[in-house]
């Protein structure tokens, strides 16, 4: 009997309570959950860049004065690749100013695009003295850099890419092209 009265002694969780662990257990894995989803809903859509088209980008270039020409045709002829992916290349010289906009028809193309100019920039124009962005984020990169007397900027958003470059004395204007379509600033 000393055995069974022990047992009796010992105290057991409340029934009565208003929150049982499993309750709190559950509102908590609730809670979390809500939590991931809205941060992802907000992280994703502030963090993402609308790409715009190759027409879009001609009109913008017409209406701020630059000449630009499709060479989709130079490009396509010059690498294999391109002729499977590229949909429009629309570019410009004008002075010192040299400026590409690719669309493609993936985001891979795009990516491979902008490495190919963030290579060469880095290999160019890579110095001590300089001033460097660089951004990577859900849909896009920005990568610029004013180094050397020269200023050079690669982008990609979604599947558009873009290689530009021109003296650092006239990088303003390279940059009001890229502010017009949303590509500059994070």
């Amino acid at each position: 009997m000393k055995g069974l009265s022990r047992i009796h002694r010992t105290r057991t969780p409340s029934t009565n309570s208003k929150w049982s662990f499993k309750g709190v257990l559950i509102l908590l894995i609730v809670l979390l959950v809500l939590g991931v989803l809205i941060w992802t809903i907000l992280g994703v859509s502030s963090t993402s860049k609308t790409p715009i088209s190759s027409e879009n980008i001609w009109d913008i270039l017409i209406e701020q004065g630059y000449e630009p020409e499709d060479v989709t045709a130079y490009y396509c002829t010059k690498d294999s690749n391109f002729q499977k992916t590229l949909i429009k290349c629309i570019a410009f010289e004008k002075d010192d100013i040299h400026f590409e906009f690719f669309e493609f028809n993936n985001k891979n193309s795009a990516k491979d695009t902008y490495g190919q100019a963030y290579t060469e920039i880095i290999l160019n124009y890579n110095a001590v003295h300089k001033i460097e962005i660089d951004h990577q984020m859900a849909n896009y990169s920005i990568y610029s850099l004013d180094s050397l007397g020269k200023y050079s900027v690669a982008i990609y958003v979604e599947n558009t890419a873009l290689y530009a470059y021109c003296d650092s004395a006239n990088k303003l204007k390279i940059n009001t092209i890229l502010d017009t379509i949303d590509y500059l600033e994070p």
